[in-house]
């Protein structure tokens, strides 16, 4: 095989390669996520994340009539900062753990103590398992 031709054939190779690589780490089997991880999960809409708060939190009706207008607004901007191509990854995290801690007390408005704590509980085991 000629030289010129093994050449050219090598970065095909590392591109094909490095493609089935991210495939397969992609379709990896999904485990049921807890605490922190569930909820940034179900950050996605606004309805999913007061879906998943009602599921671990036993919302009542009124607690989610409440609650929707909250996670809405957040949702609209975590978004606009999200989709901000002017910020850098870091000052992208650092608006949004803003925002999430402006809406911290927002949301621990309409719960009871005893949900709160669980919230609580919630974040911190998802804390633990980013530091792992």
């Amino acid at each position: 095989m000629p030289t010129k031709l093994r050449w050219s054939i090598l970065p095909l190779l590392v591109v094909v390669t490095t493609g089935v690589l991210l495939l397969g780490q992609n379709s990896a089997p999904k485990t049921p996520q807890q605490g922190h991880e569930a909820m940034g999960a179900a950050a996605n809409t606004p309805d999913a994340h007061l879906q998943m708060l009602t599921e671990k939190l036993n919302l009542t009706d009124e607690q989610r009539t409440k609650l929707k207008p909250i996670l809405e607004d957040q949702s609209q901007q975590l978004k606009a900062v999200h989709d901000d191509t002017s910020l850098s990854p870091d000052q992208k995290t650092a608006k949004m753990k803003a925002i999430h801690a402006s809406f911290h007390d927002q949301i621990n408005a309409v719960l009871t103590p005893e949900q709160q704590a669980k919230l609580k509980e919630m974040k911190h085991e998802g804390g633990q398992k980013h530091q792992q």
